[in-house]
């Protein structure tokens, strides 16, 4: 099922009825996600027990597929239901000027039908670290929201241990380098030093002053982990010792049938990685998860502790997969699943798995 036509469904179940009786619309979307990182999905050792207990509450969909494997068209997708190659939105953009100012977007459409519509951070594109860094919009989409919130933070430059693990033999230069590459640290400080932890703060905030609001809210929150630089609490990768991490079996010949343009060929020898680097950008992805879930348990705990659970619709996604040395690949941009697929939980209140 694509999420495309999920999107449709929520539409019209929720905006179909009066405005007395029309659900809260909470989406929390995760960048660079693999599915394979949550315990739902069969992962025994990351730790992720807030999206757990949601899909145990909710429809968790196993064959769930974006329309592009990078951020920006396949948010660009999921928020404008089209295509990529139907509306040519196929880089880092919000799709807006490419479908035109007649057409809205998912949250636009929620807006013009009786919903107070609101962003936290990282919905349409927006560049790691460069939009994130500083807490610019990116590609946002103004038309689409009420009001809208930037989440800053220092990503690689986070205070901690850090570490440069792609194209760095022997770990000779120290510390994290920026950019759009495997550094990881392991944070001083807490949550709030972080984006995420922002965001997920911002999120309670809203959901909290929501609660007297006469209106229904579309509330689009954005958490910026798993993706690189992977950066998270020190306390988050301490459950994940580099000698617990099992690396993905190396098949020969795997990439005999696979045409060239299929696989984004970032590989283990391509970045230099040798297997303890392999295991520790593992490790460091699965504890950015592990932050990532607990900043997601924040925000729907403040559901339940305003009275507005059992009436709220939760969404919970990813805007593509991700490898993590299946086939001998690291990140996104290739057709097979690991890149293809994503999380995705739907739990609407009164309406069984």
């Amino acid at each position: 099922v694509t999420l495309r036509l999920l999107a449709i469904l929520v539409l019209l179940s929720a905006c179909s009825l009066s405005a007395r009786d029309k659900p809260n619309v909470l989406f929390i979307i995760s960048d660079d996600l693999t599915a394979t990182a949550l315990g739902c999905y069969g992962n025994k050792l990351c730790k992720t027990p807030n999206i757990d207990r949601l899909a145990t509450q909710g429809t968790l969909f196993t064959r769930a597929y974006c329309q592009a494997t990078f951020c920006g068209p396949s948010r660009a997708s999921l928020m404008f239901g089209y295509y990529p190659y139907a509306s040519k939105a196929t880089g880092y953009t919000s799709g807006r000027k490419e479908v035109g100012e007649d057409k809205d977007s998912w949250a636009q459409h929620f807006k013009k039908n009786g919903y107070h519509s609101a962003r936290i951070s990282k919905v349409f594109h927006m560049g790691v670290p460069t939009d994130i860094g500083p807490g610019r919009d990116g590609a946002d989409d103004p038309a689409s929201w009420d009001e809208a919130y930037n989440s800053p933070g220092p990503e690689s430059k986070t205070p901690g241990f850090g570490e440069t693990l792609q194209n760095n033999p022997g770990g000779l230069k120290k510390g994290a380098a920026g950019g759009n590459r495997f550094s990881t640290v392991e944070a001083d400080g807490d949550h709030l030093v972080h984006s995420d932890g922002k965001t997920a703060e911002k999120a309670v905030e809203l959901i909290r002053k929501y609660k007297d609001m006469n209106k229904p809210f579309f509330l689009a929150v954005g958490f910026v982990r798993p993706h690189v630089p992977l950066v998270a609490p020190r306390k988050y990768f301490e459950p994940y010792p580099v000698d617990k991490i099992v690396l993905p079996p190396k098949i020969p010949n795997d990439w005999d049938d696979i045409p060239m343009n299929s696989a984004n060929r970032r590989t283990s020898a391509s970045w230099q990685m040798d297997l303890i680097q392999q295991k520790k950008v593992v490790r460091a992805y699965y504890a950015s998860v592990s932050f990532m879930d607990v900043m997601t348990g924040k925000v729907l705990k403040a559901l339940q502790e305003t009275g507005q659970r059992d009436n709220t619709i939760v969404i919970f996604t990813s805007d593509h997969g991700y490898h993590l040395g299946e086939h001998d690949l690291w990140m996104k941009v290739s057709i097979h699943e690991e890149s293809a697929k994503v999380p995705l939980i739907i739990c609407v209140p009164g309406k069984k798995p």
